[in-house]
Parts: structure tokens; sequence; C-alpha cells
């Protein structure tokens, strides 16, 4: 069975989401997570007091939330990390739409971290668990099947951005997070408002539906995250499994490599190329012009 360190190590490799020698910032709340996910970063990268950082907002949502602040530093600040703190001033809190409003104020001061330390990766610890919450509540909601796909290991921060979101523990479980944090005796603090499933919606999935599901199967919360992954790489293939038969029915078989049409679709995406093609074989060739897709044959 594998440790969850390397488990860590083999999504880092495998979906290449970083280098160990890499400028990291890592959103870290208190909370098990990404205290647990901290513990694994300070562990991976060859020289984390120089490419680590940590960025910590108090949300002032709780009265026992500036706790959160002591304890990130008593663990990882005394380990020679830089931490950045930041509180959510309570006039600026709104009426209504707080998560909302949260989540801007996190990832605005998150990105002018980033910028500050050049670091282009921000680093999440959304997991298998927070996977299958938002897939089901996706489903319960309504939603079609291609908005159900999985969270990204990595996207862009915003449109055109070289800063990159990056979650690498989205195929562990929860459970396996609180067995690491015990094992090497870590210190977090739980979120009493993720415990009342009147809270929000998403708790109630979490403390209700989910547990009642691993009761059936104690791996639910890991089949449904491998779900929705199966569905994302779905939506990702389209294009391609499109350009595949449409090809075949346009002019047989023709052999042609996957990385070809990959460079086709890149770009189809690359909006400052409106013009361009990708040689294929026997003389063929996909060019795009502009919004139109052509196949040519070479005389």
């Amino acid at each position: 069975m594998k440790t969850l360190y390397r488990q860590f190590q083999l999504n880092v490799q495998s979906h290449k989401l970083f280098s160990g020698r890499q400028k990291l910032l890592l959103a870290i709340s208190g909370g098990v997570d990404s205290t647990v996910l901290a513990d694994l970063l300070f562990k991976y990268e060859s020289n984390p007091r120089s490419h680590l950082f940590l960025a910590h907002v108090d949300h002032q949502l709780r009265a026992d939330s500036a706790n959160e602040t002591k304890l990130i530093d008593d663990q990882f600040a005394n380990r020679g990390l830089c931490v950045f703190h930041e509180k959510w001033p309570l006039e600026k809190h709104p009426h209504s739409g707080i998560e909302d409003a949260a989540r801007k104020f996190r990832y605005d001061f998150y990105k002018r971290m980033a910028l500050k330390v050049g670091a282009r990766k921000i680093i999440l610890a959304q997991h298998a668990d927070d996977q299958a919450e938002t897939t089901l509540l996706k489903i319960i909601r309504g939603a079609d099947w291609q908005t159900v796909s999985a969270m990204e290991w990595s996207r862009p921060l915003e449109k055109d951005s070289p800063i990159e979101v990056v979650r690498p523990l989205l195929n562990v479980e929860k459970s396996e997070i609180y067995d690491y944090a015990e094992k090497n005796h870590l210190k977090w603090i739980e979120d009493s408002t993720n415990k009342d499933p009147d809270y929000t919606s998403r708790n109630q999935i979490r403390n209700v539906v989910l547990p009642a599901l691993k009761q059936i199967n104690p791996n639910s919360a890991r089949n449904i995250a491998s779900f929705a992954e199966q569905i994302r790489e779905v939506n990702e293939n389209q294009l391609i499994e499109m350009l595949k038969i449409w090809l075949h029915d346009s002019i047989g078989f023709l052999p042609i490599k996957r990385s070809q049409l990959e460079q086709f679709e890149r770009l189809l995406k690359n909006e400052k190329e409106p013009h361009g093609k990708i040689d294929l074989t026997d003389g063929f060739s996909l060019v795009k012009n502009k919004d139109e897709i052509k196949i040519k044959k070479e005389r």
C-alpha cells in the first residue's frame, strides 16, 4: 500500500504539476488538509526555505479564527518558512453572498503574494472527498454530464495568466489525510462551521450524504471522484474524437498519430494564430482558416 507521501510524489510527477526546485505558494488555512500538504511540500522541495511560501487568510468569521495564525506560525514559520497573513476586514463582509466574497478576497490575496515572491504555482489542498462533494452537488442541482466533470489537477488562475492553480491531492481521501497528520504529530484546527449540516448545502453532503454512502461502500468518495475524473477526460478528448470521426468519414482510413491531433487542437484554441496547418500523412494536412477547418491534399 502506498504511503500518502509516495502518492503525493506520484501525483506531482505523473501530472507534471511542479518540480522540487520551483517557487510555490501554498494556500493554508490551519485546517488538517492544508497543514498536511504544507508538511508534504516541505519534504518534497529541495530548498523549502527559499522556494516554499505559505499564504493564510483570517476571514474573521469565527471567534477562534485568530488561533489559526499562531498555529501556522508555530508549525511552519518556526521551520524557517515565509508565511504571509491577511485579515478580511469585518467592514468588507457583505450581508449576502459571503462565501463568494470570501473566495474572491482569498484569491486576490494569493495572486498578490504569488507575484510578490515570483511563484507561478498556487497550491490548494482539495482532495477526493472535496471532489466527490462537488460532483454530488452538481448532480443534485441538475448539471448536465459535461459540467459534472472533476476539478482539474492544474489550471490557469485566470485567462492568459502565467500563474497556475494546482491541486496535488485530488485522489487522496480525507481519512488518509487524518492518518498522516496523526502519525506525523501535526496540529490543526477544526472549523466548526464545516460540521454544521444547516450551514451550507456542501455541509449537508459532507456530514450526512457522504457518510451514508461510505456505509454502503467505504470507497465511495474515491469512486465518485474517479468517475468525475473520467468525465473530465472525455470532455477534454471530445474535440480529438470528433476530428477522428470527421477525418474517417471524409477520407477513409488514414494512419494518424494522436500527437498530430493534439497539435491541431492546440492550434484551434490559440486565438493569436488565426491561420495554420498540421501535416498528417500521405500528403494530407489539417488547415485552420480563422473559424473554418479544412482537409487539404497536396498534389
